[in-house]
C-alpha cells in the first residue's frame, strides 16, 4: 500500500498531465489495483476522477471510452457489444466494478484480463498523453506488449463494434478469474481472437496463429492444459458464431 504524503484533484487532462509531471506522483482512477500493488515509498497522488476523462460516444461503427469510464458503466451500456460487457462484468466482482476504470484496467495489463482480451478482439486503438511527448495513438496489442512510455496516461480507448463477437472462460471456480479466457469476433469473412491467460499479458492472434501458441506454465495451470482450454474454449465460439 502506498504511504500517501499528497492529493490533488485535477479538474482537466492538461492539468493531470502537469502534475504528473512533477515529483514523485501516481494516477488514482478507481484506486482497485493502486491499492494493492502500491509500494511502500512516500508518494503524492492525482486523483483523475473530474478531469473529464469519463464521457462514451457511441456511433454505429465504433465507440469513445474515457480512461475513467467504470466497469459496471460498460455492463449497463447497451449500445456496447454484448461480447464486452459480458467480459466487463467477469472482470471484477460486482462491489469492484463501480469503482474500476477501463484505463486502470489497461494499465493493470493483468494476464487474466477477459476484459483486455474482448477489447484486442474488438480492434481497440489507445489514446495516451503526457506532458513531454504530447499524444499519441497505439494499438492495444501494442500497448501491451511494449507498455506506456514514462509519464504517459491512458486517456481514452477507440473500439470498433461492428461485426458479431462472443465470449468464454474457464476458471478454477465459477468466482475466480479465468484461467483462460477466448474473444472472437467475426467481421465478414475475417475472424479476430483476443485471449488472457495463455501469455504475460493478454493478446490478439488471427484464425492462422492459434495453432502455434506457446502458453505460459505455472501454479494455476500446466501449458498443455491451457492449449486444450484454447482449443475446447475457441471451438465453442466458432459453432455459437456459425
Amino acid at each position: 500500500m502506498y504511504q500517501v504524503i499528497g492529493y490533488h484533484r485535477p479538474t482537466s487532462l492538461p492539468q493531470a498531465l502537469q502534475l504528473l509531471d512533477s515529483g514523485d506522483r501516481v494516477p488514482l482512477a478507481g484506486g482497485v489495483h493502486l491499492h494493492h500493488d502500491g509500494g511502500a515509498d512516500p508518494t503524492e497522488l492525482v486523483d483523475l476522477q473530474a478531469a473529464g476523462l469519463d464521457t462514451i460516444e457511441v456511433d454505429p461503427a465504433s465507440a469513445r471510452l474515457g480512461a475513467m469510464v467504470r466497469l459496471q458503466t460498460l455492463v449497463d451500456e447497451q449500445r456496447l457489444p454484448e461480447s464486452i460487457r459480458e467480459a466487463a462484468r467477469a472482470e471484477q466482482p460486482s462491489t469492484l466494478r463501480t469503482l474500476a476504470t477501463v484505463g486502470g484496467t489497461i494499465a493493470a495489463a493483468a494476464d487474466h484480463s477477459l476484459l483486455l482480451a474482448a477489447l484486442l478482439a474488438h480492434d481497440t486503438s489507445v489514446r495516451l498523453a503526457s506532458e513531454a511527448h504530447g499524444e499519441r495513438t497505439a494499438s492495444l496489442a501494442e500497448l501491451l506488449a511494449d507498455g506506456r512510455g514514462a509519464g504517459e496516461l491512458v486517456a481514452e480507448i477507440t473500439v470498433a463494434t461492428d461485426g458479431v463477437a462472443a465470449a468464454a472462460h474457464t476458471g478454477r471456480t465459477p468466482r475466480d478469474v479465468p484461467i483462460v479466457g477466448v474473444v472472437v469476433r467475426r467481421v465478414a469473412d475475417t475472424l479476430t481472437f483476443g485471449l488472457c491467460g495463455v501469455a504475460a499479458t493478454p493478446i490478439r492472434v488471427e484464425s492462422d496463429q492459434l495453432a502455434s501458441l506457446e502458453p505460459i506454465d505455472d501454479h494455476r495451470a500446466t501449458a498443455a492444459y491451457r492449449t486444450h482450454l484454447v482449443e475446447v474454449l475457441t471451438g465453442r465460439l466458432l459453432e455459437q458464431l456459425s
